[in-house]
């Protein structure tokens, strides 16, 4: 984060949290994205996460499918 990155690549990063440490971890990411002016690309099976993104792509079958 020091060096200003445009894009910031997330895998599962509340994978191994309970509930309510996913929510404040899936917060602080959001904040970030607005304050740093920064893409986030966040792999995740979390779909509570994944509804609180602008913007959803699924996995189906080695395609990837944007949701609408």
């Amino acid at each position: 984060l020091l060096n200003d990155p445009e894009i910031i690549l997330a895998d599962e990063p509340t994978g191994n949290l309970d509930t309510k440490n996913a929510r404040i971890i899936e917060t602080l990411m959001l904040n970030l994205a607005t304050e740093m002016r920064t893409s986030f690309v966040i792999v995740t099976h979390d779909e509570q996460m994944a509804k609180a993104l602008d913007r959803q792509c699924e996995l189906d079958d080695g395609n990837l499918m944007e949701n609408a």
